[in-house]
């Protein structure tokens, strides 16, 4: 089986984005839950998108604390960040 990189979507990056936000090696799974909801990120997607990213290996959980396991991607500011016309 040949190893495939995993394509991030908006709502990945905008969750481990939120996760690496709060600047701590961890953050409580509520509160991430919390902030992301108020992003409007709804339920069913925030856990889908929190299976995703732990099988993925890109977020641990540790007693129920998430952590960022690989920084290996690309913020969503840097889509933006470029001047037009470039």
């Amino acid at each position: 089986m040949k190893n495939r990189k995993l394509e991030l979507t908006k709502d990945d990056l905008l969750f481990l984005d939120t996760l690496v936000d709060y600047r701590f090696d961890h953050v409580s799974e509520a509160k991430l839950k919390g902030k992301l909801q108020e992003l409007g990120m709804g339920e069913s997607l925030y856990n889908a998108t929190r299976r995703k990213l732990l099988f993925s290996r890109f977020i641990g959980s540790v007693y129920g604390n998430l952590t960022i396991e690989n920084k290996n991607f690309r913020p969503l500011e840097a889509e933006g960040d470029e001047e037009p016309g470039k």
